[in-house]
């Protein structure tokens, strides 16, 4: 391996865990987003296929089946602060998710996955731009655990507590290796008090 190779794997390597700074606006001074992201509709995943396809899942309820949706579950959607793991056990016998706190579980295929955090996600505002910092974010379906977290973007309306949040994570194991997990979620934002 040359050493022009090695550096370029080792700035991927940095870059890919390297946490953004987020630049306030001038005369804006970038703030911590404390509360919890319900999960509203128009809130879905979408798998995109290593041949730039996307996967369509036959039990979405969605009449573009390329889109799974996805509500709050019973915590009432994305925490800050906290780590919403998962349940013990993890899984029923048929390998349904029973992580239940961050969505509702959802099929996917025939299997409902769920959604888990390990490590309590932070978000910032700035203006109306929000940056998130959910690299710790896990889909679990069929007794499998993926990662799909990443830094996140969107938007924050501080008088409608509307927001909307995107990213994209590559599956790097199991049998959707390769395809990227495409997550959008939307709705209102409940401020600690």
């Amino acid at each position: 391996m040359t050493n022009r190779i090695k550096l370029r794997l080792i700035a991927a390597a940095v870059s890919a865990v390297a946490v953004p700074l987020v630049a306030a606006a001038p005369g804006l001074a970038a703030q911590q987003l404390n509360g919890v992201f319900h999960i509203g509709a128009g809130s879905y995943i979408r798998m995109g296929e290593p041949s730039g396809k996307f996967f369509a899942n036959p039990y979405s309820k969605d009449s573009n089946k390329t889109y799974t949706t996805i509500l709050s579950g019973t915590g009432g959607g994305l925490r800050t602060g906290v780590a919403q793991t998962a349940p013990s056990p993890a899984f029923d016998s048929k390998g349904n998710s029973l992580a239940s706190s961050i969505i509702t579980p959802t099929s996917f295929t025939g299997i409902r996955f769920g959604v888990v955090t390990t490590v309590p996600p932070t978000f910032s505002l700035s203006g109306d731009k929000i940056t998130g910092y959910l690299r710790h974010l896990y889909a679990q379906w069929n007794k499998q655990t993926f990662l799909q977290g990443n830094v996140v973007s969107g938007t924050y309306n501080s008088r409608t507590h509307a927001y909307s949040l995107s990213w994209a994570t590559k599956v790097t194991s199991g049998p959707f290796v390769n395809y990227t997990g495409y997550w959008h979620l939307q709705g209102t934002f409940s401020p600690s008090r």
